[in-house]
């Protein structure tokens, strides 16, 4: 926070004949951070027109170069200003100087908590109406940008609504060397490129409301490690499923190792991966898993190939998210669109620190409602996810891993391993799933999480379908399972990409093609030779198999079959050749055999029999005597 005073003089005659001059102090600038003190009563306006040029320069090393060029024109003939005074709150600077037409001036520092005041004493008062004094205040700014992982983030705060210049003009220079931009919110009212900085160019009204967040880089990457605990509590073996970081179309997930492995990997509706293990009767089993995630700031296009979901089950009820209500339906109709949607929760409900606990009660849409300032991220999720629906507009809950260095501006509500939940709509003119988060517009006290988010958002699992499962990583736990389950760090490097695909042969009943790398593979279309089978594969994540039954069936007795079955699949090919032991000339010869071993049995058994019973019959009768 930043707040700037002048200091007055008047006139002899206009200071009730006092011999001393007055100094009047109060507030007329740019104020930074997050929350305001309050201001003091407001002269400037009144007694001088007041310009600011403003030009925040980062550098290299991520000190940002602030210099403050100020203009301060007299609308009085008796009266003009003799000191200005500059408050900075949780800001770190050093190298603070100012400068006028007539050289450097007297500049006094002082500290008062984390607050810091900077005081210039001007040379020569500028006398006169219309007379205009000029100079400038430069320092450097430690905290304004900042390195996290792979990404370069610069917060500029915004000005404050109570005193505001007369002529605003930011220029925000950013170095080359930070790479491509992710993203700048609000859109800079123009910008151009210099051999060294980018630059972008922002006016009064443009920051008025919201303060500039930049972020550059091609992505961010975290690595993480997790750990699921099962047990079987069961007297019979049993099978269970549990999710793993899925892709999404701002996310790559990039698998080092699952141990142990799963016996295969599902879509669900939602695209969440489900990992399917079977446990022996009364078995525990530990399942570490762990590998790196790149996040993107644009949709990734191999995702968008994916054919747009199945949307009917993200506008339902359910337990949270009761579209049915009534209240929940007035709301939903009037606001109609996403954006309206999350201002109203941006604005209805306020952040309660003292839930952020383990056992707290899940409130839902309808309790938000009832209790808007007890929210914490599930419920500011829950309702934007209702009253969207209710609008119409499909909508879904995430839950994942958020990064955050402030607790209290960006706070972590889902306690189980530091999880956060946020919502995402469904974008029918881009074919996208959209990520908002309503909960840190909010704490941050208006840093535009709607227009995009940032770049430390990890998924963990999607709720559309079922607004409880898939429970995200962190949450298997058993009764003798303790410690942390979910741990997620900056990434250094990007790791290597594997695509990796098997064929396995079942013949004459399938095959199976498996993925056997460390990434997702994308829009497969495997053809299976001489069958003429063509199959499309949207997605086959890391693990997963996929198995085809040939139906493969007999020919005529005695003939030879002997083909070559190919796969070919991802530019590789796989064959097997196929021999079909029933139509075999072994298995001619045999019957053969069988059929000359039954003659001859039939053959002897049958006189046998008829001399057996014509002896046993008795002699007719003579004719003769």
């Amino acid at each position: 926070m930043t707040r700037n005073f002048l200091c007055l003089s008047r006139g002899k005659d206009l200071v009730y004949n006092e011999s001393v001059r007055r100094y009047l102090i109060f507030l007329f600038g740019l104020i930074f951070g997050l929350f305001f003190l309050n201001a003091l009563p407001v002269l400037a306006a009144e007694e001088f027109e007041i310009g600011y040029d403003v030009r925040y320069q980062v550098l290299e090393n991520g000190r940002v170069a602030v210099t403050q060029n100020i203009s301060l024109t007299n609308k009085l003939a008796n009266v003009y200003a003799t000191q200005y005074s500059h408050a900075l709150q949780s800001v770190q600077i050093e190298n603070i100087s100012a400068r006028d037409s007539q050289g450097p001036l007297e500049i006094e520092t002082s500290q008062n908590g984390e607050q810091s005041l900077i005081k210039v004493n001007f040379n020569q008062p500028v006398v006169g109406r219309d007379k205009t004094l000029q100079f400038n205040l430069n320092y450097e700014a430690l905290d304004l940008a900042q390195k996290n992982g792979q990404i370069w983030e610069i917060n500029i705060p915004r000005l404050s609504e109570d005193n505001q210049p007369d002529h605003f003009q930011l220029t925000l220079a950013v170095p080359q060397s930070f790479g491509q931009l992710a993203f700048i919110r609000p859109k800079p009212a123009s910008q151009q490129e210099e051999v060294e900085f980018k630059l972008y160019y922002f006016d009064k009204n443009q920051i008025l409301t919201k303060g500039i967040n930049a972020s550059f880089g091609e992505f961010q990457i975290f690595d993480f490690a997790l750990d699921y605990h099962l047990e079987n509590p069961n007297l019979s073996p049993a099978e269970t499923e549990v999710a793993f970081p899925p892709d999404t179309a701002f996310q790559q997930v990039i698998y080092t190792q699952a141990d142990p492995n799963p016996l295969n990997i599902r879509l669900d509706n939602d695209g969440n991966w489900l990992a399917r293990y079977q446990l022996a009767a009364k078995e525990k089993l530990n399942i570490n898993l762990s590998g790196q995630v790149k996040i993107f700031s644009q949709s990734q296009s191999n995702f968008l190939k994916l054919s747009s979901p199945n949307l009917e089950h993200n506008l339902s009820s359910q337990k949270y998210w009761p579209v049915e209500d009534h209240q929940i339906q007035v709301k939903g109709k009037n606001l109609k669109t996403a954006k309206a949607i999350y201002d109203f929760v941006v604005k209805t409900l306020e952040y309660d620190f003292s839930r952020v606990k383990e056992g707290s009660e899940r409130l839902g849409a309808v309790g938000a409602l009832e209790n808007p300032k007890k929210a914490i991220c599930t419920e500011f999720t829950d309702l934007f996810v209702t009253l969207a629906r209710a609008a119409g507009i499909p909508a879904r809950e995430i839950s994942g891993f958020a990064y955050t260095t402030n607790a209290r501006l960006r706070p972590l509500s889902l306690i189980s391993d530091i999880l956060h939940a946020w919502p995402e709509y469904w974008d029918e003119s881009k074919k996208i799933w959209v990520p908002v988060d309503p909960t840190w517009e909010k704490t941050t006290g208006g840093v535009d999480y709607f227009s995009k988010t940032d770049l430390n958002h990890f998924v963990f699992v999607i709720h559309g379908e079922n607004d409880e499962q898939p429970y995200p990583p962190g949450s298997y736990k058993t009764a003798d399972s303790f410690g942390k389950d979910v741990q997620v760090v900056f990434g250094q490097h990007p790791k290597e990409e594997n695509p990796q695909v098997e064929v396995y042969f079942d013949l004459p009943r399938s095959v199976t093609i498996e993925n056997k790398g460390n990434v997702a593979l994308y829009n497969l279309n495997p053809q299976i030779k001489p069958l003429d089978i063509n199959l499309h594969l949207p997605v086959l994540p890391p693990y997963a198999k996929k198995e085809i039954e040939l139906n493969l069936k007999p020919i005529s007795l005695l003939k030879l079959r002997a083909d070559v079955i190919s796969v070919s699949v991802n530019d590789q090919e796989f064959s097997q050749p196929l021999k079909i032991a029933f139509f075999s000339w072994q298995v001619a010869i045999g019957g053969l055999i069988a059929i000359f071993v039954l003659g001859t049995i039939l053959f002897l058994t049958k006189p046998w029999n008829y001399v057996k019973k014509i002896k046993d019959e008795k002699p007719p009768p003579s004719v003769f005597n």
